[in-house]
């Protein structure tokens, strides 16, 4: 048996039990999850460039230990960069120059000797630019108008020497710091680390100083991890501004050739993803291509009517659109008519001999429906044959057969013959008399009187 100082106790620690227990989460119910995160084991493939853009720069090349093999890593990778670049080793090294413009990466001017711009009068920083941007040129490149103040360091002088050289300031969002002697593990959790989604994303690493080799190992792993995360990389625009990839869209067909009245189905396809909801024109209709996607589909359904058609190619492009390139060459789709060919008729007619002359008979053919084509037909008669021709468009035309000169008085049938066994009568008339004929017929029932000449005497 408990002591009673042990019983209140336990009396004690259930009643706080109690009190406590009304506070405490349901084991059952299942904790919440932040919309941006995952549950563990419930891992979501991350939809390509859907969570923003990442500009890469390369400052103070170029340098002929780090900068070819830079090029071949960023080519390699798919991954577009700026290189901003000092004067004096431009000039020592044009011919790097010309690599990484032939590989088509954007180069911008990074003054002649690396200088503090706010340290220089304006000559002296309007000296630094200018002399760059000739060597450049001298190295058989066309610079674009970007420029990086070294450091960082840029004041009111300095904006307007650059701006009246034309050219435009480009600093960055996210300092690597590699050229502090980082580990390629350190600058590579340093820049991903720092990228955030749907801001400007402008990475600053260098080419040029003692630790660029390490850049260069990080920048595999770093392209991948930001892809992973559903980034892309993007050139900067004339600003200064990372710009969203322009990809190419194409259309395609699921079927080559489809019966009038069919459906077809039709496919926009981005050749790579893009940061933004694009829109995209085409022959058969406008389709929303979203953020971070590579397709949209679309159809087309053949119009069925009820004219007899020749098979008829329709071409299906891409006309144009928003933050797209349209590729040259769409989809074509063969339509085959279904519909049965035009009934034919041929009219009755009636004409009447010559007695001089060949007569023509008009010969009266009929569709039941029009063609998209001129239509042959063939009527056939104890006159001989006569080839009628229907244009396209048209349900009706008119041949004619030749009747011969003082046709007999009987009727005469002609049979015009056809696959759908269509038939019609020519009645030939005998020919009428003419007034001599007449006269001479009439003269013929008359008796004229036997007179005597020797009477006459």
């Amino acid at each position: 048996m408990r002591p009673p100082v042990v019983r209140v106790r336990v009396l004690l620690a259930a009643l706080a039990a109690v009190l406590v227990l009304p506070t405490v989460p349901a084991a059952a119910a299942p904790p919440r999850h932040h919309p941006g995160h995952q549950r563990p084991g419930h891992q979501q493939p991350v939809v390509p460039c859907s969570r923003g853009l990442v500009a890469l720069t390369f400052d103070d090349g170029p340098l002929d230990s780090v900068t070819p093999r830079l090029v071949r890593v960023l080519q390699r990778l798919g991954v577009p960069a700026t290189f901003f670049m000092v004067g004096s080793r431009v000039a020592e090294h044009p011919e790097l120059v010309r690599l990484v413009d032939r590989a088509g990466f954007a180069i911008g001017n990074h003054t002649w000797a690396h200088s503090d711009l706010t340290t220089q009068t304006p000559a002296q920083v309007r000296h630094a630019l200018v002399t760059t941007r000739r060597a450049l040129l001298d190295a058989g490149v066309q610079p674009t108008d970007l420029a990086r103040p070294p450091y960082g360091a840029i004041d009111d002088a300095a904006r307007r020497v650059l701006a009246d050289l034309g050219l435009v300031p480009v600093l960055w969002t996210i300092d690597s710091r590699d050229w502090t002697g980082l580990t390629p593990r350190q600058i590579r959790g340093r820049v991903v680390d720092a990228v955030r989604p749907h801001r400007t994303n402008v990475v600053l690493q260098h080419d040029g100083v003692a630790n660029s080799p390490a850049t260069l190992a990080a920048l595999p792993e770093e392209v991948a991890t930001l892809r992973r995360r559903g980034y892309c990389f993007a050139s900067l625009d004339e600003g200064g501004n990372p710009t969203p990839p322009v990809p190419l869209a194409s259309i395609e067909a699921d079927r080559a050739r489809i019966t009038e009245g069919d459906r077809v189905g039709l496919t926009v396809r981005l050749d790579r993803p893009t940061t933004r909801d694009v829109t995209i024109r085409t022959t058969a209709g406008t389709v929303r291509v979203p953020a971070g996607s590579r397709s949209a589909g679309l159809g087309y359904r053949a119009r069925q009517d009820r004219t007899d058609e020749a098979p008829e190619d329709v071409r299906f492009d891409v006309t144009g659109g928003r933050g797209v390139e349209p590729v040259a060459g769409g989809a074509v789709v063969r339509v085959v008519d279904d519909d049965p060919a035009p009934v034919v008729a041929v009219d009755d007619t009636t004409v009447t001999a010559s007695p001089l002359l060949a007569t023509a008979a008009p010969v009266h053919v009929r569709l039941d429906r029009s063609s998209d084509r001129d239509l042959p037909v063939v009527v056939r008669s104890a006159l001989g044959p006569v080839r009628v021709t229907v244009p396209a468009g048209s349900r009706s035309a008119t041949g004619a057969l030749t009747v011969p000169v003082g046709r007999p008085s009987q009727q005469v049938r002609a049979v015009a013959l056809r696959a759908d066994g269509a038939t019609a009568t020519l009645t030939v008339r005998p020919p009428r008399q003419t007034w001599l004929e007449a006269a001479r017929a009439a003269a013929a029932q008359v008796r004229w009187p036997t007179v005597r000449l020797s009477r006459l005497l």
